[in-house]
């Protein structure tokens, strides 16, 4: 076997190729083990890869969706968690309130850690300052356990359903699908971080909870406004709020399921890790053991971490906009949501696969230009923010404007997980040249951060002269290469909006389509061809819709609520 590779290997010697050693395990490779250096072998350069079943099945899990949260709460009390009904209107929205062991709480969280806060606005915020809300919960855990139902505000949760009976202690919850906590992940996380860390003994707390049944239907509509409407104990910003835009879980889902390509020598693959909610990266961290941790932290580096207002930079850095960034990372971010609102409603589509992967190339660049500027020999200290947004958007600027309509190739530096020489030179010119102009002593605002908020400061760095270097020319692609990829995400990106959007419609049932095609029929709200298709959908399970009809059965069903259809009726 090694005399036939001896063969192969010889034989291909004379293409000027890097050449690729792959060894294939069925072991699992040590956490240790960083590193694999490329060689020279008879001039020739070799690169060397272990693919293990860890590795394997990296590749395998990022082809899969995740499971739903079912949690069975008969695990932890055999009565399941007591409860009174709030509020009943149907199947739309259901209602309890709680009352939750704080071992119950701790142990929900320990098991399942941030998986419960994917739909709150942030998540542990940590326990750093001794006025902090978490150190104050911390100190209520510890000092006065038995008054922590008078001190804590409680947590809000939903659920897409629940299985409630009555026991001998009265009603409780059983089980339930889906369940989050849209607020109180500060109050969860401490709870668990002091019986973890602090051994605090958490028999003497309770906590109360109001617990809302929404379906899925309307979930991504009304679990922002309970978030929003529930007692806030710590600040919570514009970009908390937008967290749980349909556009920011899909990023998150992308960031999650991709492995970015191992670097040259290097034999673990990377998430690029985005952050939808705040605090999830160190959260993610809080249940793990120092062996965990480690394995965490090589799968997810965390130069690597890319926040929301962190994308909202990268993103408008190349439509043009450093004014608009150099106002701060809220208002940069508002700009940034209104402008993907937008888009999101004209084609969901586009954001895709390509697009999580070309937001990582931005923020390779952008991280390189911070790097880049932080050591020239010009830079004086103070503004480098600036530096590397205007830059970054001259840059765009002049390929749109001057290089003959060809574009930055970004699968090739998600591929490289890096820029080639000739774009860090090109950058490097640029950034001098917009330092030098954004300082210049005639600007007509004496304070530099101001002036680089003013559009004016734009139109002044869009005019000045800097050439295109041919090496970086070469570099670039021309743009009908890009398109058949783009289209081809796109159609992929369609079909699992269909196969989601068939679960929907499937979950809400037949009854609840024919109470739709009754009403509307009632006042005529629906063509011919939607007439039909609902028919169809409303005698679910005997007829399962295709999935390419299911976004415009949605879209229908959302057009009647807006014309006041309320189920059931």
């Amino acid at each position: 076997m090694a005399r036939l590779l001896a063969r192969i290997i010889h034989g291909t010697s004379r293409i000027n190729q890097t050449a690729h050693a792959v060894l294939v395990t069925k072991a699992v490779l040590s956490s240790r083990v960083k590193d694999w250096p490329e060689r020279i072998i008879n001039d020739k350069p070799f690169e060397f890869h272990i693919w293990d079943a860890a590795r394997f099945h990296r590749a395998f899990e990022a082809a899969t969706g995740r499971d739903e949260l079912k949690i069975d709460f008969r695990e932890f009390m055999p009565e399941g968690i007591p409860c009174l009904e709030a509020s009943q209107t149907g199947d739309e929205y259901k209602a309890y309130l709680c009352v939750i062991p704080g071992t119950v709480l701790a142990d929900l969280y320990d098991r399942y850690g941030s998986r419960l806060l994917e739909r709150n606005v942030r998540s542990f915020l940590g326990i750093r300052g001794a006025k902090s809300v978490n150190s104050g919960i911390r100190s209520t855990i510890l000092s006065q356990p038995s008054m922590f139902f008078a001190f804590n505000n409680g947590i809000a949760v939903t659920a897409s359903t629940v299985e409630v009976a009555r026991g001998g202690n009265g009603l409780g919850i059983l089980c339930a699908d889906d369940l989050q906590i849209v607020n109180g992940g500060q109050t969860t996380a401490s709870l668990t971080t002091a019986k973890r860390k602090d051994r605090a003994e958490l028999k003497d707390i309770f906590v109360q909870m109001k617990l809302s049944v929404i379906g899925p239907e309307r979930a991504d509509e009304l679990i922002p406004q309970i978030s929003r409407s529930a007692n806030s104990q710590n600040k919570v910003s514009d970009a908390d709020f937008f967290s749980n835009h349909p556009f920011h879980v899909r990023i998150e889902t992308h960031s999650r399921r991709l492995w970015g390509p191992a670097v040259a020598g290097a034999q673990h693959e990377t998430h690029w890790f985005y952050e939808r909610a705040r605090g999830q990266f160190l959260n993610e961290q809080v249940r793990m053991t120092p062996s965990e941790k480690r394995r965490f932290l090589q799968q997810n580096p965390r130069e690597q971490l890319i926040t929301k207002t962190d994308l909202a930079k990268y993103e408008n850095a190349w439509r043009e906009i450093p004014h608009v960034i150099s106002l701060g990372a809220q208002k940069n971010f508002r700009d940034f949501a209104g402008y993907i609102d937008e888009l999101w409603k004209a084609s969901d589509s586009e954001f895709n696969e390509e697009y999580f992967k070309n937001i990582v190339a931005r923020a390779i660049i952008w991280k390189y230009t911070e790097r880049m500027v932080s050591r020239q020999p010009w830079y004086q200290g103070g503004y480098r923010a600036n530096v590397v947004a205007y830059s970054i958007a001259k840059l765009a600027m002049m390929i749109r404007t001057s290089a003959g309509g060809r574009v930055l190739d970004f699968r090739a530096i998600w591929g490289k997980q890096g820029i080639s020489k000739a774009m860090e030179l090109q950058l490097e010119q640029i950034a001098e040249a917009v330092f030098n102009t954004i300082v210049s002593e005639d600007r007509p605002v004496d304070n530099v951060t101001e002036w680089c908020k003013k559009k004016l400061c734009w139109e002044r760095v869009e005019s000045i002269r800097v050439p295109l270097l041919s090496s970086f020319v070469a570099d670039l692609v021309d743009k009908a290469e890009l398109l058949a990829v783009k289209k081809d995400a796109k159609k992929l990106q369609k079909t699992d909006n269909g196969i989601a959007a068939q679960a929907e419609v499937v979950q809400l049932g037949g009854k609840y389509w024919q109470q739709i095609s009754n009403w509307a029929e009632k006042k005529n709200l629906l063509t011919p061809d939607e007439k039909k298709i609902v028919s169809i959908v409303a005698r679910i399970p005997n007829r399962i819709p295709p999935d390419f009809q299911c976004p415009k059965l949605l879209e229908i069903r959302t057009r009647m609520i807006a014309e006041g259809f309320g189920y059931p009726q």
